[in-house]
């Protein structure tokens, strides 16, 4: 896999969907135009920020978004951090609501009634409101925002962000 590091700790990784260099790509004989889809992993290094923090990672301009996750470096007792988005969607805690911080390793959204931590953007309500479905999201250009939780002070995570990039080209 190819990889990109950059000095604010954000890294892009691009994976092809059938495992090796060629791109998964579906071509329209009437335009000669091409849709390309291009998996891709960012990694963003946050730490403690207890108001509203705009990362250094922006979706391109048409992305599925399948999941995010947080891992977890130093862990902060009793903290959490809420992951979304600013700009067109503006959801501050649209991926994840109220994540942990207090242990170290990843952790994941959660759809458990009464523990629901995956953000709106990620789930939708399939039945009034007894049952959720994860829900891939499409976003446009968008930058990822985070926001720890008011006594945050020791916390050091990673932002894990799993989504395809769609291509058009001619």
């Amino acid at each position: 896999m190819a990889g990109t590091n950059f000095p604010s700790g954000l890294a892009t990784r691009k994976q092809y969907s059938n495992g090796d260099t060629t791109n998964s790509t579906a071509t329209t004989s009437a335009s000669g135009a091409s849709t390309k889809f291009i998996r891709r992993q960012a990694v963003i290094r946050c730490d403690a920020q207890t108001s509203e923090q705009t990362t250094d990672f922006t979706f391109p301009a048409s992305a599925i978004v399948h999941d995010v996750f947080i891992n977890v470096i130093t862990a902060d007792a009793t903290e959490t951090v809420d992951v979304g988005t600013a700009g067109t969607s503006n959801d501050p805690n649209g991926f994840l609501a109220g994540a942990s911080l207090a242990n170290t390793g990843l952790v994941f959204g959660s759809l458990a009634d009464g523990a629901v931590t995956r953000g709106a953007l990620l789930f939708e309500i399939t039945e009034a409101t007894t049952a959720a479905a994860r829900n891939p999201y499409i976003i446009g250009a968008d930058p990822v925002t985070y926001t720890c939780s008011a006594g945050s002070d020791t916390a050091v995570f990673d932002i894990i962000i799993d989504y395809t990039e769609v291509v058009t080209e001619a």
